[in-house]
């Protein structure tokens, strides 16, 4: 294994480490800060939105790395932007569905979760182009770890499932 690699694979591995150690450590906070249906409301529309946004940039997102020249990596930024835009909007009108057929209060929340998970999956992949390893790992933690954060921050406040949700939703953006 080659030094740069190496050095790039423990940058990664080391930022995934600490992003996934921060919720495992205050996911004992978070369960007596949320209710039980609090947490069913996230899951719900957290998973709505998490299959919304794998198909978000039509998958257009995992040609970056492999595009070779830099105009041609430029045009899938832009297609995988209006993808994206499109896709947010799209899911707007999941939300009044579920806001007026449903009953569901939090349905407002989807297009910001959709945009949040399919950029961070989209510019995730333009940073592995660049070969950003050290940005890829810090914003894996912000995202991880300043979600949780927020998370528990918006359960001292009371917030309910909004800040179960609100909480990746910031720190994705």
């Amino acid at each position: 294994m080659t030094s740069g690699l190496l050095r790039a694979t423990l940058t990664l591995l080391t930022g995934s480490v600490l992003a996934h150690a921060l919720p495992l450590l205050l996911g004992p906070a978070l369960t007596r800060l949320y209710a039980p249906g609090d947490f069913g409301q996230y899951a719900l529309l957290w998973a709505v939105a998490t299959n919304l946004a794998v198909v978000a940039c039509a998958r257009y997102e995992f040609a970056l790395p492999l595009e070779k020249k830099p105009q041609g990596a430029a045009l899938l930024m832009a297609l995988c932007a209006r993808l994206l835009l499109a896709t947010t909007a799209a899911s707007t009108l999941l939300t009044l569905v579920l806001l007026f057929w449903q009953g569901m209060a939090l349905a407002w929340l989807l297009p910001a979760g959709v945009l949040a998970i399919g950029a961070t999956q989209w510019l995730t992949l333009w940073a592995t182009r660049a070969q950003r390893f050290g940005l890829l790992s810090a914003a894996r933690l912000v995202q991880q770890g300043g979600g949780t954060l927020l998370q528990v921050l918006l359960g001292l406040l009371k917030t309910g499932p909004v800040g179960l949700l609100l909480g990746p939703i910031v720190a994705g953006l």
